[in-house]
């Protein structure tokens, strides 16, 4: 009776430690409306040679309906900045020196649910986790992949219950997209970001 408690104790640890993982991660998260996350975005595709695409950028969100996005690389695009106000349905984009806006509706409560539907999806079957160091990776059902037409694979990388990184990769690893957090700061001041020049 105690080996089948000892061995039942040992294999509960190791099965729930990407779940723990997800867990702590997902704590972090819950109620925050505001933050700002600086990221270096890499998309890699393994055909002729490898072509790669690269961009560094900052995203902040107010309230979870305002986002400010200034890219920072690659340098023929950098300090270009997007701020969309979703009260008055506004996009404001431009550069230091130029400044425009368009009116248009982003449905952002509907990006809100699919994205809650997505993190929903991970406590079901459709997705196996598990854990190799400071990555948990997610793999998708037959079912999830048919819909996503092509099977993935999902690596976040959490080290000290933070996030480091997120990877997209195909089943053969020949597509490839990483995001890579460089800074993240949750509960953040942000109003700064959404201040418009007159």
């Amino acid at each position: 009776m105690r080996k089948f408690l000892f061995v039942f104790l040992i294999l509960s640890t190791v099965l729930s430690f990407p779940t723990s993982l997800l867990f702590e991660l997902a704590e972090q998260f819950a109620g925050v409306r505001d933050f700002i996350v600086n990221f270096d975005l890499t998309a890699e595709i393994k055909q002729d040679g490898v072509r790669s695409f690269y961009m560094s950028g900052m995203l902040v969100v107010r309230n979870l309906e305002d986002f400010y996005f200034l890219v920072k690389k690659p340098d023929f695009v950098s300090n270009l900045s997007f701020a969309y106000f979703s009260r008055i349905k506004r996009l404001v984009f431009g550069t230091e020196s130029f400044q425009d806006f368009e009116n248009l509706e982003i449905p952002i409560s509907t990006i809100v649910q699919a994205i809650q539907s997505a993190l929903r999806m991970l406590q079901t079957p459709l997705v196996s986790v598990r854990s190799e160091g400071d990555y948990v990776i997610l793999t998708f059902s037959r079912l999830v992949a048919q819909q996503l037409r092509e099977p993935i694979k999902v690596k976040l990388e959490i080290k000290e219950a933070q996030l480091r990184s997120i990877e997209i990769l195909s089943p053969s690893e020949e597509e490839k997209i990483r995001v890579k957090i460089n800074s993240l700061v949750l509960n953040a001041k942000t109003d700064e970001y959404f201040q418009l020049r007159r």
